[in-house]
């Protein structure tokens, strides 16, 4: 049975959460199902990574879709539900981000098949590392600024050969709740290419409570890998939101673009934090057995 509800102008559709119980707050029983079906999915994502990415000068269409496809499928293990707003570039662009979790660089390389930039720390963490390396991630070092520089030309080079490069200007993750100051330098890679810049917010949510931003996704501070995962594989089903911005000109200088970009993030993420309507796709259905009982009854009287 589907409960029919008129769609208004301001209302977004998502994804049915599922049932209450399983939406309630965090349960370590979950751990049953999550862990094992992790562990699982990294068994396949190993064959499969060495199979399309490695050995390769870069990164083709087709290493971009198995990552994909692994993403969306880690992702769906966790319980995390995208929600898109906006429009991704269907061109060459840098596309630029608040960070909240390595969540992000899943969630945003479903929807955009480009290559990364990292902290260096990253290329050391256990299968993402490898993962990032095969899949062309170009690590930065924000002590080295020559290093630094290096990595911009050669994102530039990369804006230019056709393909989008994704950033996280702040530098650091943030709780989700606010956006740090934008470091300018990155944004020179968009000029040197002459790309436009597509700034995108990103929020963490509560299914239950549209505009709340969860507290369990954020990857601050001393959390280390394995342990924010093994918080995670217990959480509550979630809800990350994404909004593609308008685009910004490469006529612009790298501290306009860079203050430009995190002003219209912010602004989204105060959008998001007002609540928007929600309608859902699939509504919870009636049990069959339970349905056909009930009809039972009232066609008989009872």
């Amino acid at each position: 049975m589907r409960v029919r509800k008129k769609i208004g102008a301001d209302d977004v559709l998502v994804s049915y959460p599922g049932r209450r119980w399983r939406r309630s707050g965090p349960n370590p029983l979950r751990r049953l199902w999550r862990v094992p079906g992790l562990l699982l999915h990294l068994v396949v994502a190993y064959p499969l990574a060495v199979w399309t990415c490695r050995g390769k000068a870069a990164p083709d269409a087709l290493s971009y879709r198995a990552f994909a496809w692994w993403s969306r499928q880690a992702m769906r293990i966790l319980g995390l539900r995208l929600r898109m707003d906006g429009i991704a570039p269907a061109k060459p662009a840098l596309v630029v981000g608040n960070h909240v979790s390595y969540l992000d660089i899943l969630a945003l390389s479903t929807l955009i098949p480009g290559r990364f930039v990292a902290k260096k720390e990253m290329r050391g963490w256990p299968f993402f590392g490898i993962m990032g390396v095969w899949l062309g991630t170009l690590f930065i070092d924000r002590s080295d600024a020559r290093a630094s520089q290096r990595v911009i030309h050669d994102a530039a080079g990369i804006l230019r050969d056709g393909t989008p490069v994704i950033l996280f200007p702040e530098g650091t993750t943030s709780d989700g709740r606010g956006v740090g100051e934008f470091f300018a330098a990155p944004f020179e890679a968009a000029r040197e290419a002459h790309v436009d810049t597509v700034p995108v917010a990103l929020r963490y949510e509560d299914v239950l409570h549209p505009g709340q931003a969860d507290q369990r996704c954020p990857f601050v501070g001393d959390d280390s890998l394995l342990g924010h995962l093994w918080r995670l594989t217990a959480a509550a089903p979630l809800t990350l939101r994404v909004e593609f911005l308008p685009a910004l000109a490469p006529t612009l200088k790298r501290r306009e673009l860079a203050g430009e970009a995190r002003t219209a993030i912010v602004q989204a993420l105060q959008r998001m934090e007002q609540g928007a309507p929600v309608t859902y796709l699939n509504p919870r259905r009636a049990h069959p057995i339970r349905a056909a009982w009930s009809a039972w009854r009232s066609k008989h009287g009872a």
